[in-house]
């Protein structure tokens, strides 16, 4: 389990009004690096599009991408929940609070023993439209319906396709929210420091940053890699980091119609065994990597 990461200065690029902390890295004399799996569940609005295997096929209504899709929180996460389970792996799992209605999905996070973290109401739509009291309504629908789903309030959150607002750290803090996955730009977490309209003094929250390398949408539905080139990808870029010699973290981003295919889950299910053996490898879930950061910091 990471017990103390570094955080790293960050540019502040969404706004004036956003920046973050930053802290001296401490030196390592061999690389830990803590995966974190982040499994996707989705859905879209009928007919409205989405991502697809066969994205020419676009006639209404447009069966065969939907029903891929659906698949995927059909089976492909029965099978990523077996896969893991089996292999003792933990996982943070960031659902969109409509994919809670469908048959057995909230049963099968409830049984899978992962984070259940929050990626909006669907995935059809983002915050960046939104003004103030829609994007509030949009945080308290989707928490208090994935709470009612599942028995458990999540505390991290992931936007859909990363379409947030200036806003969006805050009104996400004052929700309840303790982690952000919003941002791509580092290997290592960090505090994203943001203006309180209700508070002079600034707040900050934290950021695991979620990598787009080692993506399944990224390697897969852009690249054409194969199964085994995607899973091989994964722990090249991790072994990597390992040889760098720094404290760092990897949100493997994973969606359930794609990662969640046989093919995929045996390819990823052998890599996970090989780096479960693998010096300065571990697994963990968001909510234990923000654990422990506060708990480090509260020892300083």
């Amino acid at each position: 389990m990471l017990m103390s990461l570094p955080q790293m200065s960050q540019g502040g690029e969404l706004s004036s009004s956003l920046s973050s902390s930053s802290s001296t890295a401490p030196s390592a004399a061999t690389g830990s690096v803590t995966v974190v799996p982040i499994v996707n569940v989705e859905v879209f609005h009928p007919n409205a599009g989405g991502p697809g295997i066969q994205p020419h096929l676009q006639s209404i209504p447009e069966v065969a991408n939907t029903g891929w899709r659906n698949y995927g929180n059909l089976s492909g996460l029965r099978r990523l929940v077996t896969a893991f389970q089996g292999l003792e792996i933990p996982a943070t799992a960031v659902v969109n609070s409509q994919a809670c209605c469908l048959p057995d999905v909230a049963l099968l996070l409830q049984e899978s023993g992962w984070e259940i973290g929050a990626h909006g109401i669907t995935n059809s739509t983002g915050l960046s439209h939104m003004d103030r009291a829609e994007e509030e309504a949009t945080f308290q629908k989707c928490l208090d319906d994935i709470e009612h789903a599942t028995g458990t309030r999540p505390v991290t959150w992931l936007t859909p396709q990363f379409s947030i607002t200036e806003r969006t750290p805050e009104i996400a803090a004052k929700a309840g929210i303790q982690t952000l996955l919003d941002f791509v730009d580092d290997d290592v977490p960090y505090h994203l420091i943001y203006d309180d309209d209700n508070d002079d003094a600034a707040s900050k929250l934290l950021c695991v940053p979620y990598c787009m390398e080692t993506n399944d949408f990224s390697l897969v539905l852009t690249k054409n890699f194969t199964h085994r080139q995607y899973a091989e990808t994964i722990q090249d870029h991790i072994l990597q980091l390992v040889s760098e010699g720094r404290e760092t973290v990897v949100c493997l981003g994973m969606h359930t119609f794609v990662a969640g295919t046989p093919a995929r889950v045996r390819a990823l299910s052998e890599v996970f065994t090989r780096l479960k053996e693998t010096p300065g490898v571990q697994f963990a879930t968001i909510e234990e990597i923000h654990s422990s950061i506060r708990s480090n910091e509260q020892e300083l």
